[in-house]
């Protein structure tokens, strides 16, 4: 899912940005992008896949920024990468390449 790995790359990308005026901005991508793979498993009736990405939205909205120290938000940019990975392989959706027919419905 590429919203879910765009996400880490971005975590990972801005990691020594904490701290900066610019990162406000970062929050907003992760927000942002943490709110489209909710969305997505939604629309896919697969829900408990957004449930990690929630804590995400949450934590990075720059609306309510919570402030935490360096330190910590360098963990919690790793642990939020590792759920956005994690999101990002192992969510899957129905296969559109073979017709309905073809495809195992679950």
């Amino acid at each position: 899912m590429p919203p879910a790995l765009l996400g880490a790359i971005v975590l990972l990308a801005t990691i020594g940005l904490i701290g900066t005026d610019s990162y406000l901005y970062v929050r907003y991508v992760i927000s942002v992008l943490a709110l489209i793979v909710v969305v997505t498993t939604i629309q896919y009736r697969k829900w408990w896949w957004g449930l990690p990405m929630l804590p995400l939205v949450v934590l990075w909205n720059p609306a309510w920024p919570f402030e935490f120290g360096g330190d910590a938000w360098q963990v919690l940019i790793l642990i939020g990468s590792a759920v956005f990975i994690a999101a990002g392989i192992l969510f899957r959706t129905a296969d559109t390449s073979k017709p309905v027919s073809a495809r195992s419905v679950r």
